[in-house]
């Protein structure tokens, strides 16, 4: 898995031209882009060890930081492949509260985020 990670995060530096990341994920992509990556980083399977490579990649490419903080946040906290597991040891109530309680988070850490990497750039 770890090597189908980085040959992915490779090809990722390869294959997406840089003004397509840029207008879609980069840091002028703003508010877009930190919401496109929440959805990205909600709907992303695996683990840290698929994650964290893709998101490298990614950022060696011209991906924002905030639009980053946000996939790995929402990655973190909503990862919908994980939601039948946690439906089915904690219950569909628990599950429910805990996406409820945890909606907002993603994109105000992706905006935080890219707030403190403008103002310390």
């Amino acid at each position: 898995m770890l090597i189908f990670a980085f040959t992915v995060a490779g090809m990722i530096q390869v294959l997406i031209p840089t003004e397509f990341l840029s207008k879609w994920v980069g840091a002028e992509s703003g508010m877009k882009g930190i919401f496109l990556g929440t959805i990205a980083g909600s709907l992303s399977p695996g683990g840290p060890y698929v994650n964290l490579p893709i998101v490298a990649g990614l950022l060696k490419s011209g991906a924002g930081v905030g639009t980053m903080v946000a996939f790995l946040t929402a990655w973190s906290l909503w990862a919908v492949a994980r939601l039948p597991m946690d439906i089915g040891i904690v219950g569909w109530k628990f599950t429910y509260i805990r996406l409820l309680s945890t909606f907002f988070f993603p994109p105000i850490a992706g905006f935080i985020a890219q707030k403190i990497f403008n103002f310390i750039k």
